[in-house]
């Protein structure tokens, strides 16, 4: 998108979506949190900067236990693998194609979409800020509110699939 969108098409989601991509990607990420705790180090910062998001009952330390690497890689492993199936079906929109996934690149060139949602619909991100809100507000009922939340994004899904026309029974 920083050039154009006939780049963008072609390039991000071939080359930014595939299971070697995902997994370096990963596997980059895990080792520089261990090395750096940089996620550590960004809250710290940040809590200096805005007082107000200090936190009461715990501070920051950068030298003490932190995430390890094979466990901070399998976090952003399955983040990464969890967001393909989410483009597969957030794809396309007014003037754009549907833009294929193709997760097995540069062995296969074998594409997957399922458009259902156009791209840009800002629906799901409101639905899932609301509930990351919500179950802020009261985290003794984060189950509840996990559970409702994917609920009230999988009918929003199916409304807009329908809506669009690509659901299929």
């Amino acid at each position: 998108m920083l050039f154009d969108m006939q780049r963008f098409e072609t390039g991000h989601r071939v080359w930014g979506h595939n299971l070697i991509a995902i997994f370096l990607s990963s596997l980059l990420l895990g080792w520089t949190q261990f090395r750096y705790s940089w996620i550590e180090r960004i809250a710290g910062w940040l809590a200096s900067k805005i007082p107000s998001l200090k936190m009461r009952d715990q501070t920051f330390d950068v030298t003490g236990p932190r995430v390890g690497t094979v466990t901070f890689f399998g976090i952003a492993l399955i983040s990464q693998l969890l967001h393909l199936p989410c483009d597969m079906v957030v794809s396309g929109g007014k003037g754009l194609t549907d833009w294929a996934i193709q997760p097995f690149w540069p062995f296969s060139n074998a594409g997957f979409v399922y458009p259902m949602i156009p791209w840009g619909d800002v629906g799901p991100t409101v639905i899932l800020m609301a509930g990351i809100i919500i179950a802020a507000k009261r985290p003794a009922r984060l189950a509840t509110v996990s559970m409702l939340t994917l609920l009230a994004l999988s009918a929003y899904l199916v409304a807009r699939a329908w809506a669009r026309g690509t659901l299929i029974f």
